[in-house]
């Protein structure tokens, strides 16, 4: 019988205790909190919302967008992702509740942009001789297009879209091709609309000479890493052709007899620049036609990188660093070592051993320097204890 008591007084006082415990967790302070990764954007705005530093004992949340979607659900410690489609100043609002139906709310204001709106208009050819065949690139248009107009300025029309979904974007990669019957002197206009009703417009002028003489220049590639060796294609140019000047466009140039128009023409552009190389063809009346292609040498990648073995150890700790991951016309590069020493050379692919005699925490950073002057730095840290 005492036992008995005993198991009474027992049960009483723990079920006193888990009573007084859920009581405690549920008067205790309930707050929302909501972050984001990033609260302005062009749309379309993709947005990563945090909740976890909302505290108490919740037992579930509403997050409200803004924009007329809204979440449910229990655990607050899972980020929760959101597009918004369109632009506009929008409050997102998180909602907590617990299990006595207390409430907290936290909110963050989500301000979308506009996308740029670009229209890009380009012409393999802008001169040339009639009948004139001028292929139209449209490709660098950016933006959420939905439809647009090509008009080449002798009273003819192209045009796609108004019933795409999501964008005539893909549309926008195909050439455009228009032969010009006509001598004369056309502008061509490219005008794209967006889906929010905007509208942007690029335009380029193509002259159509009324003689058969017609210089054609088309090189490959048009753009790259210098050094950047580009083929000059001459061969298709037209007329009673007598001699010919290739101008390089970085201070060489050639001169050239009717039959060397046949054979590519190579030419090597050692620095990075944007260079016009322009093709002039004479005819034996004197006559000279032209025409220009625009070459992009552009700066080789530069990347300093540098990893070490170990990254922690016991004084004196020997380090072993390895840069041959770096990338790059590197002419020398530079390896602070964070203690006071450091050191240069030119050889990259070499591994550099380095101890450490004190403890303390040290960041090594490499320095590499390219032969336009170029820089670019990479760090790793070295725990010595």
């Amino acid at each position: 019988m005492r036992w008995a008591k005993y198991v009474v007084l027992l049960g009483g006082l723990t079920a006193g205790l888990i009573f007084g415990l859920t009581a405690c967790l549920e008067l205790a302070p309930l707050r929302a909190l909501i972050r984001s990764d990033v609260t302005r954007g062009p749309a379309p705005l993709s947005v990563l919302f945090d909740l976890s530093g909302s505290t108490g004992a919740i037992t579930g949340f509403l997050l409200d967008f803004g924009d007329g979607e809204t979440y449910v659900g229990t655990d607050v410690t899972a980020p929760v992702a959101h597009t918004y489609a369109d632009p506009g100043d929008y409050t997102a609002t998180l909602t907590v509740w617990n299990a006595s139906g207390r409430e907290s709310t936290d909110s963050l204001d989500i301000a979308v942009e506009y996308p740029p709106l670009v229209a890009s208009l380009r012409a393999d050819a802008t001169q040339g001789f009639v009948p004139l065949a001028v292929t139209f690139d449209l490709s660098r248009s950016e933006g959420a297009i939905v439809s647009y107009t090509l008009d080449f300025g002798d009273g003819n029309l192209h045009s796609a879209g108004g019933g795409l979904r999501p964008s005539a974007t893909s549309i926008l990669q195909e050439p455009v091709s228009h032969v010009y019957t006509d001598v004369g002197i056309y502008r061509a206009v490219l005008t794209v609309h967006d889906r929010w009703g905007r509208s942007a417009s690029d335009s380029v002028e193509i002259t159509v000479h009324p003689s058969n003489l017609r210089a054609i220049l088309n090189a490959s590639p048009q753009t790259g890493y210098a050094p950047l060796e580009v083929t000059f294609d001459l061969s298709k140019s037209l007329g009673e052709i007598e001699g010919f000047t290739l101008d390089f466009g970085d201070g060489e140039s050639m001169e050239g007899r009717p039959y060397e128009l046949a054979d590519p023409i190579r030419h090597t552009y050692r620095d990075p620049g944007t260079y016009t190389a322009t093709l002039t063809v004479r005819d034996v009346n004197g006559a000279e036609d032209s025409q220009s292609v625009v070459i992009n040498a552009l700066y080789p990648p530069l990347k300093a990188a540098i990893s070490a073995q170990p990254t922690t150890g016991t004084a004196p700790l020997e380090v072993t660093f390895d840069i041959s991951g770096s990338e790059g016309p590197i002419l020398y590069f530079i390896l602070d070592f964070g203690d006071g020493d450091m050191i240069n050379g030119i050889d990259i692919t070499y591994a550099i051993i380095h101890s450490y005699s004190q403890p303390g925490t040290y960041t090594a950073t490499l320095t590499v320097v390219d032969i336009y002057g170029r820089s670019d730095a990479a760090t790793v840290t070295i725990e010595v204890r």
